[in-house]
């Protein structure tokens, strides 16, 4: 992959990601595979602490819960899943899937080059390793699967982790009233402080 190009498309996944949450957030984990230009892509991230523990919130809730127009919304989306295909279109070796994390001020890419089983159990198992969804939450068969599952996925798997710049964006959605919801958002402030 070239460097720089890989570098800039990194920025840009950050900066679509930190247009589509409204909140103030602490950590995000993404998923995306892309196989012969198709795939699946979903992300949630952990609202910021409150008295109550936090719950991740997927990206495909986003647009109700906070009344956003779900077409512009779903547009961006595609927009993020866009520039994950340009990823895996300048690897060299090609990966499965990726999940990217943000979190604690970094930016970390995980390739993984492993079979994709089925859409269930790559999601069980990601939900067990990110989500930190208690293993003894998931049925018997799951849990062996996910035990199996993580000896192959840390060995093909590659690791990119970068620090987060602080800079300002602004952006512009309309909830579903077309009232503006115009924000400005500090990066910084939308994570843990850094």
């Amino acid at each position: 992959m070239t460097e720089k190009i890989v570098r800039e498309l990194y920025k840009e996944i950050q900066n679509i990601l930190f247009k589509l949450i409204p909140e103030k957030w602490e950590r995000l984990y993404l998923y995306a595979s892309v196989v012969n230009e198709k795939g699946e892509m979903y992300f949630y991230y952990f609202p910021k602490k409150t008295i109550l523990k936090a719950n991740p919130i997927n990206c495909y809730e986003i647009a109700s819960k906070f009344g956003i127009d779900e077409e512009q919304y779903n547009a961006v989306l595609k927009e993020l899943y866009n520039k994950i295909k340009q990823l895996h279109n300048l690897a060299i070796k090609k990966w499965t899937n990726i999940t990217i994390s943000i979190a604690n001020c970094l930016f970390t890419a995980e390739y993984n080059y492993s079979n994709l089983y089925t859409d269930e159990q790559r999601h069980i198992y990601w939900k067990y390793k990110y989500l930190n969804a208690p293993i003894e939450s998931f049925s018997k068969k799951d849990q062996e699967f996910i035990k199996y599952y993580d000896q192959e996925y840390n060995k093909n798997t590659y690791i990119y982790t970068e620090g987060i710049y602080i800079n300002k964006t602004k952006e512009t959605m309309k909830n579903l009233n077309n009232q503006s919801l115009e924000k400005t958002n500090e990066i910084k402030n939308q994570i843990l402080k850094c």
